[in-house]
């Protein structure tokens, strides 16, 4: 039994006459004919009625027509997801991410998608939420890695995971052994802020806000990592994300409402994804959905926060 057969079949059942069936397939009407015989002989008996007014199934006919009709539907189904899936393993994908956040989650990330794509190459570009989330709206990326400080019209996102938040102290601070802290335990303390124009600085002033601290602000940096250098060296206290925990410092965690901030996937519109980006969009929604909060404390150099 072949495909044209098939199609032969259907088309002749839906115009009611050879004629129409072949102009319909673009063959002439003896091939047509000597085709559809090739395929009675195959299923044992007469499909159609054959008459000088045309063409009417026969019984087989009318219970052979939706197994025809839905063997052509699985086998075009088929060729569309194998033509997709073609598409998604080559090409270019543009992907932004948080500069706290890439040396973190881009390593795993990367890994399992450049072992399942080898051929899709993958171009970043790193900057504050708000700054990608422009990009993101201008076409600029076709992904963005970042936090909930992103989000606005024009994008659509989907959570990936929360990533608490956690006070961070020098080893000598008077607050670094209290144990678990409430936000206001920080008021009136000299605190270390991410610059203005930094998504998680407005995350860090939103926390502290919604307890009625206002942060006694003595330096401001661009990178996580002097705020925590300046932290560690005694200069001021900070809040943190738990991803970024490292040797050195003291963390604790924050009594309830504990603070956290929200990493997600963000695109403009799944359906304008190309076949590539949507690859990297559904890699990583597996692997960080598929991580637990053990594998995560892996994952984030294994710092504790107490």
């Amino acid at each position: 039994m072949e495909v044209h057969q098939l199609k032969y079949f259907l088309a002749v059942a839906q115009s009611g006459t050879f004629t129409g069936a072949a102009l319909a397939c673009h063959v002439s009407q003896p091939s047509l004919s000597a085709q559809l015989a090739k395929l009675e002989e195959e299923l044992g008996g007469p499909l159609f009625e054959r008459s000088r007014r045309g063409a009417r199934l026969t019984a087989r006919g009318l219970l052979f027509r939706p197994r025809a009709a839905e063997a052509l539907r699985q086998l075009e189904s088929g060729r569309q997801e194998l033509e997709e899936l073609a598409g998604r393993r080559r090409g270019l994908v543009t992907l932004g991410c948080l500069p706290t956040t890439g040396a973190y989650l881009l390593p795993p990330l990367l890994k399992t998608f450049q072992a399942e794509y080898p051929d899709i190459t993958v171009q970043l570009r790193e900057g504050s939420s708000p700054a990608l989330a422009q990009a993101l709206r201008d076409g600029e990326v076709d992904l963005v890695l970042m936090d909930e400080a992103g989000l606005g019209p024009g994008m659509e996102a989907q959570t990936l995971f929360r990533d608490p938040l956690l006070a961070a102290f020098a080893p000598g601070h008077a607050l670094a052994h209290q144990g678990v802290l409430d936000l206001m335990d920080l008021a009136g303390v000299p605190f270390i802020l991410m610059k203005s124009g930094h998504g998680f600085r407005q995350i860090v002033l939103d926390a502290l806000a919604s307890r009625g601290v206002e942060p006694l602000v003595v330096y401001e940096s661009d990178e996580i990592g002097t705020v925590q250098a300046l932290v560690e060296a005694g200069l001021g206290v900070s809040l943190v994300p738990r991803m970024v925990c490292r040797p050195g410092l003291v963390y604790r965690p924050i009594a309830d409402p504990a603070p956290s901030r929200t990493l997600l996937v963000a695109f403009r519109d799944a359906s304008s994804l190309s076949p590539g980006a949507e690859a990297l969009r559904r890699t990583a929604w597996r692997v960080f959905q598929q991580m637990s909060y053990t594998t995560k404390d892996d994952l984030f150099n294994g710092q504790k926060p107490i």
